[in-house]
């Protein structure tokens, strides 16, 4: 029996060397009380393993998930774009 071979792709895109921790805004749709608004703040949100999609002065663009498709392309999830004001 044969081994089943799989498609070689070419990934150009760097794994990130550490996590990204950035303040994000949390919404509420809903009635609060005094006591609730007084204790809105953002979130602290902090990447996982994460790959470096697109990079430039003023934004970072990762991607946490990828297949590749059987026509050579990529597809990507769990994608997160993010100011570097926020980082």
């Amino acid at each position: 029996m044969k081994k089943p071979t799989q498609k070689l792709h070419k990934f150009k895109y760097k794994k990130l060397k550490k996590p990204l921790n950035w303040l994000d805004c949390v919404g509420q749709t809903g009635w609060l009380t005094s006591k609730e608004m007084d204790a809105a703040k953002p979130a602290n949100c902090v990447t996982g393993e994460f790959w470096i999609y697109k990079d430039t002065k003023t934004y970072i663009t990762v991607f946490g998930t990828y297949v590749h498709l059987d026509d050579g392309e990529i597809e990507f999830g769990d994608v997160i774009t993010i100011p570097k004001h926020w980082i």
